[in-house]
């Protein structure tokens, strides 16, 4: 019990401290605004995109028992998504606060953080099979956030969901199943070259994280930054963070391990699956938030509240888990 206590937050260290890096570079006003939005148009655009073409490709074809636990998960995403934006019209929240509470509450860092833990924790079989919650929350969760998003920015509904299928986070997601649903891999020059731009996608959207969380809103005047005339984004109420912070590290995962216990998913998915379901909100959140300039501030608010609670509550859930499969 002793190693997983100290196993998770040793794997969640590494994240704060690039994202401390960032805030040191903000405060230092080494990076202004102008400088965080190149550097997150990068992951957009580069980062993100590669790292879920070269994961995702190399996933498999699930079989019929797998599929069955996958869309269990996903339908315990999509229902988060609607139960969040159900809450803040009754609270009246506003579209912003919807749309951004609603992604960032249903997207977690299975990826980054949630794979390499499930590895760790429950076996390499767990990770294997449960690698398919990554496409599921980069193809259909990350599609519908986006398209929240954008309706939240002012554009109709069915136009957005049309944009976000051209979301190039979103499209990498669909291209990386496909070809492994399809058994398809990159030229060996061309993967090697994605795969570079694959490790730099999540330390760059880190640094990116820290530096919007470091930034008072004021135009930075030192050098080598230069001053901006953008005005500074609204200051994000703690309510709808709030919200999403318990509706992602605690509902979540509570209805991903009922759903799929429901469908009768093997039992190395349902664990893996839970484990994943309970990750802090992927780093893609921000990125996302930020490229729409939609609840930016309080998409870093809510990635920096779940990733610092997550050393405790994923803590617990790992080790649950471990004891339930050992029972």
């Amino acid at each position: 019990m002793t190693h997983l206590l100290l196993d998770v937050p040793q794997r969640v260290l590494p994240f704060f401290l690039l994202v401390a890096a960032g805030v040191g570079l903000a405060r230092l006003r080494l990076f202004d605004a102008r400088m965080s939005t190149g550097l997150s148009s990068y992951v957009y655009w580069i980062g993100f995109p590669a790292l879920l073409i070269h994961s995702l490709s190399r996933v498999g074809v699930p079989d019929r028992a797998l599929t069955l636990g996958l869309a269990a998960y996903g339908a315990c995403a999509l229902l988060v998504v609607a139960l969040m934006v159900a809450i803040g019209m009754t609270l009246r929240w506003t579209r912003e606060e919807r749309a951004g509470g609603a992604l960032s509450a249903s997207l977690g860092n299975s990826a980054f953080l949630g794979l390499p833990i499930a590895l760790a924790v429950l076996g390499p079989e767990a990770a294997r099979v449960s690698a398919g919650v990554v496409a599921v929350d980069f193809v259909v969760v990350a599609a519908i956030g986006v398209g929240l998003l954008g309706w939240a920015g002012g554009r109709s509904t069915w136009r957005s969901l049309m944009q976000a299928l051209r979301n190039p986070i979103v499209l990498a997601a669909i291209t990386g199943t496909a070809m492994a649903l399809l058994g398809l891999s990159l030229p060996g020059v061309l993967d090697r070259a994605v795969a570079s731009a694959a490790a730099s996608g999540s330390p760059a959207a880190l640094v990116a994280l820290g530096i919007a969380l470091g930034l008072t809103g004021q135009p930075a005047a030192g050098i080598p930054c230069e001053p901006t005339d953008e005005p500074p984004p609204p200051v994000p109420r703690w309510g709808p963070i709030l919200v999403a912070a318990v509706a992602k590290l605690a509902l979540m995962p509570t209805l991903a391990w009922f759903a799929t216990g429901l469908v009768e998913a093997p039992l190395p998915f349902r664990l893996g699956a839970t484990l994943l379901a309970a990750t802090p909100t992927a780093v893609n959140v921000f990125i996302q938030t930020k490229a729409y300039s939609v609840f930016e501030r309080g998409g870093a608010r809510i990635v920096a509240l779940t990733t610092a609670v997550s050393c405790v509550s994923l803590s617990v859930i790992a080790i649950l888990l471990e004891r339930y499969a050992a029972s």
